[in-house]
């Protein structure tokens, strides 16, 4: 398989799973971006030496999606 359509793909795929955990109510739909979480903050510890730039967005967004996934479980 072509490199860049894995990487397509795979994005393709979380960012399937941060809609429907956007869409879906209550805890189903806080524990998948609790998915979608941990699969950024590995992605982001994979790149953090090798990739300086973008770093404070990344962690943005990272937090931005684990805020969204606690109130989403809170509200349950």
């Amino acid at each position: 398989m072509n490199p860049r359509l894995a990487v397509t793909l795979g994005a393709a795929g979380v960012g399937a799973l941060f809609a429907a955990g956007l869409f879906i109510n209550g805890r189903p739909g806080g524990a998948i971006l609790l998915v979608v979480a941990a699969i950024l903050g590995t992605l982001t510890y994979a790149t953090w030496e090798r990739r300086r730039q973008g770093r404070e967005l990344r962690l943005l967004i990272l937090a931005a999606v684990l805020v969204i996934a606690v109130i989403k479980l809170v509200k349950g």
